[in-house]
């Protein structure tokens, strides 16, 4: 098992352990909640994604002593390595006007060995508009040496409810000795501006470094790739300070969703290669029903690294009858258009019972249509507030005849149990498929990797 579905496992078993005692205990603490979408992943200065864009977010545990924990993931790309997910700790407060912050953070990554996943201490200190830190890990990545880091900041608000920062940091220490014991320390900044919108943070950066295309190469990155060269990035993110808080009732018209899971399955078939995943996205919903919105999960396709969804549609009621109608566009970083495909859909809702038709003209490489129907069933009366899920559906169509004319159509199947525990929602699931390996080879997913295989998925997830 990788360190990434460990982590993610445990951290599913803490909160299932752990949130009855902070949804009862009085000055326990609170949970937050927090998800973006950016144009590019940048750690220090250089592109984590190959210069693509990331979706991120996390779920942070705060007491008012000033201890804190918390977990935070997003996609990135590093050949086989697809996700990094960051568990951390620490201790902040005020003496005066000065703030301080204190703690260690252990960097994850879905398919490097323990050695390979730092562990980095670290120590912050705020006054007035300015902020200086230091970290220190004594083991960087996988060059086994030391690392140090040095960093600077000024954050103002401006006017109109804009904010302005900018930022320098230096990297520097025995880890990056890396060419025959020449010095590559490097210099990173960053200026950002940015305003909230409808409840969603937009930040418009500028963010670069002073590392030459050799020293970039040195480190691995891919000055080809232009990881090291300057740029701006966009990004939009939401968050909820205490997810014991409903949102029902916010004005609001966007809300936001970020999930932890122990691996992404779409029709029964895993999207990661049996690892752990981020999703998270962002909605926009009219009175009328009209709604449109963006989702996205890291994904393990050779060189595709995250799955990015567009959609919109219309949603509504008659009596008891409720139905959805709409249309999604599936996309993916490394794919020309045409392998991203576009999904019209109609959902409809009666009781505890639901059901579905997807149609697509063109479906992924293989240009041919697809058609799937699924059938579902809720019920949220189960005793200690928990809730039963059970759904099959039918994926079928040309695109699945896939060898010699030989009809590939196959059926998928889930059932899971879920509970919101103090304002999150843990579910545990068992979702599958009637593929065969021959038939999971043929579509492109790598049997001897278990992507087919029936299995049991852990989530943690929160609405806001």
């Amino acid at each position: 098992m990788s360190t990434i579905r460990k982590s993610l496992l445990s951290l599913a078993v803490a909160s299932v352990v752990a949130a009855p005692l902070i949804a009862s205990a009085e000055g326990f603490g609170t949970v937050s909640a927090n998800v973006a979408l950016t144009t590019d992943y940048y750690f220090r200065g250089i592109s984590q994604t190959d210069n693509d864009g990331a979706i991120q977010g996390g779920f942070d545990w705060a007491h008012d002593s000033g201890a804190y924990a918390g977990v935070w993931a997003s996609n990135v790309s590093f050949g086989d390595t697809h996700l990094e997910f960051d568990t951390y700790a620490g201790f902040a407060n005020e003496v005066g006007d000065f703030g301080y912050d204190v703690g260690v953070i252990k960097y994850n990554y879905n398919d490097t060995s323990s050695h390979d996943d730092p562990v980095e201490w670290y120590i912050n200190g705020t006054y007035s508009y300015f902020s200086a830190g230091f970290a220190y890990s004594p083991s960087w990545f996988g060059s086994h040496d030391s690392s140090k880091y040095f960093n600077l900041g000024f954050d103002y608000d401006l006017p109109s409810g804009h904010s302005l920062s900018l930022s320098v940091g230096k990297s520097f220490g025995d880890a990056y000795e890396v060419s025959g014991g020449t010095d590559y320390d490097y210099v990173d900044y960053k200026i950002g501006v940015s305003k909230d919108y409808y409840g969603l943070n937009w930040e418009l950066s500028y963010v670069g470094n002073d590392l030459s295309s050799k020293e970039c190469n040195a480190y691995g990155y891919g000055a080809s790739k232009g990881n090291c060269d300057d740029r701006f990035i966009l990004s939009v993110s939401k968050s909820i300070d205490d997810v014991s808080k409903s949102s029902e009732g916010s004005e609001l018209p966007i809300s936001g969703n970020v999930a932890l899971v122990t691996d992404y399955y779409f029709r029964g078939i895993s999207q990661t290669d049996n690892d752990g995943a981020l999703q998270g996205g962002l909605d926009w919903s009219h009175d009328s029903g009209v709604y449109v919105g963006v989702w996205g999960s890291n994904v393990s396709f050779g060189d595709t690294h995250m799955e990015f969804d567009t959609y919109a549609g219309f949603a509504n009621e008659v009596g008891d009858f409720g139905y959805d109608v709409g249309v999604i566009k599936y996309n993916y970083n490394d794919t020309s258009s045409h392998d991203d495909p576009v999904e019209w859909y109609v959902n409809g809702t009666y009781s505890y019972f639901s059901a579905g038709f997807a149609y697509s003209p063109s479906w992924f490489g293989s240009h041919d249509s697809s058609k799937y129907i699924h059938a579902g069933f809720d019920y949220d009366e189960l005793p200690m507030g928990l809730a039963l899920s059970a759904s099959i559906g039918k994926s079928f169509g040309d695109a699945y005849e896939v060898s010699g004319g030989t009809d590939y159509d196959y059926v998928d199947y889930k059932l899971g149990v879920s509970k919101d525990i103090a304002g999150i929602n843990v579910d545990l699931s068992y979702v599958g498929n009637d593929l065969s390996n021959k038939e999971c080879n043929a579509y492109g997913y790598a049997a001897s990797k278990g992507n087919c295989d029936d299995r049991f998925i852990l989530s943690i997830s929160k609405g806001f």
